[in-house]
């Protein structure tokens, strides 16, 4: 899936492993997440708790944890590598958060750092204009001087103006390079949190998943590049069943955990690099798939639905079970995000009429991308 990203547009990859090359795929996932968060190391800076350097070192454990995994016994060959995406999520999370505190007392050393240096310009002209007085008071000598007609005196004199105006000059040379000096890092540590915030502007701060803006945009782009790209995307439209009675029943911060917990599901069901999970709002997310055939789909949202109904979260009431219902749409010819992303909502609400905790299909349209490809050997 999609994981936070520079600020740039996320790409629509298609799907190009063949079917039996599940193994290679996963391969290649976990070695583009692990290259990521050594990239996200690589461009670590220091905050209040943790240097760039320990942050670099700590991203560069976790890519080994990823790729190498952790936890087999000696002797235990056939055992599978423990990988612990939740702690993952968990650290870049909590390091998330340092950031965002970091970003925000910074925010407050700018705005005191601009009024000092307005304050500096204040000082700088009552500055300027002491020199300047200066400077006039000796012109006048020298005016008196060129009156008594002595040679000494007027090269006295002059000699004095011409060393004081030197003076001034630099005085104000250097205090208008310290002045500027000031503003140039403060302008460009403003740029570097400016362009922090545009990019937590796509994350959604509670599940770190995208958020509603970020998969508007990625909707229209799937929509526009389908046919181009001779694809066949899915949509899987997914809702927390009876959330509102976990919130009633269990309190706010509960409720928010299970959107954590699911949202963890979703992106360990959805770890393909082509694949977007985004929080669409309150207890609803999605899920674009973007070249797959509704059945391959269902199968997939089938899978995800299992694993949170497994799920058990503990809490002081007791342990607590949730479900989800699912509505899936592929992409029908004409559609743009709205009207797809709309069918996926009426299939939902179909799923949840029929007893929730349940995947349904939207009515297959005739002219759908799907309709137009072979249903076999679909990712």
């Amino acid at each position: 899936m999609f994981w936070k990203k520079s600020s740039g547009e996320h790409k629509v990859a298609q799907a190009s492993s063949p079917a039996g090359s599940a193994g290679q795929g996963d391969d290649m996932a976990l070695d583009t997440l692990a290259s990521m968060v050594r990239s996200f190391g690589s461009g670590a800076f220091d905050i209040d708790e943790v240097s760039a350097e320990d942050t670099r070192g700590e991203c560069e454990a976790w890519a080994q944890r990823i790729t190498v995994g952790e936890g087999r016994r000696e002797g235990e060959e056939g055992a599978e590598f423990k990988r612990d995406w939740g702690g993952l999520r968990r650290y870049f999370s909590a390091h998330r958060n340092r950031e965002h505190d970091y970003v925000g007392r910074s925010f407050a050393s700018l705005r005191e750092a601009v009024q000092t240096f307005a304050r500096c310009l204040a000082t700088a002209v009552g500055e300027d204009k002491t020199s300047d007085a200066t400077v006039s008071q000796q012109l006048g000598k020298l005016t008196e001087a060129f009156r008594g007609n002595d040679a000494g005196s007027i090269r006295k004199e002059a000699e004095n103006v011409a060393s004081l105006v030197q003076a001034a000059i630099s005085q104000r040379k250097q205090r208008q390079e310290a002045q500027f000096a000031l503003l140039s890092g403060k302008i460009q540590t403003l740029r570097d949190e400016l362009q922090h915030a545009r990019e937590q502007a796509t994350i959604d701060p509670l599940t770190q998943l995208h958020n509603r803006a970020s998969l508007d945009g990625h909707l229209e782009r799937v929509a526009d590049l389908a046919f181009l790209l001779n694809s066949s995307p899915c949509l899987l439209m997914i809702d927390v069943d009876h959330f509102k009675s976990i919130n009633d029943k269990f309190g706010h911060p509960m409720g928010d955990e299970v959107l954590r917990r699911i949202a963890d599901s979703l992106v360990r069901q959805f770890l393909r690099r082509e694949d977007f999970v985004a929080r669409y709002g309150g207890e609803e997310f999605v899920v674009v798939i973007p070249d797959s055939t509704l059945q391959n789909a269902k199968k997939r949202a089938e899978r995800v639905r299992e694993a949170i109904e497994e799920l058990e979260i503990n809490c002081s009431k007791g342990a607590l079970k949730v479900t989800i219902s699912v509505g899936i749409s592929s992409l029908a010819e004409g559609d743009n995000g709205k009207t797809w992303l709309s069918r996926a909502d009426a299939a939902l609400y179909e799923a949840k009429a029929k007893g929730r905790n349940a995947v349904h299909l939207a009515n297959f349209p005739q002219h759908s991308f799907a309709s137009l490809r072979p249903q076999s050997h679909k990712p």
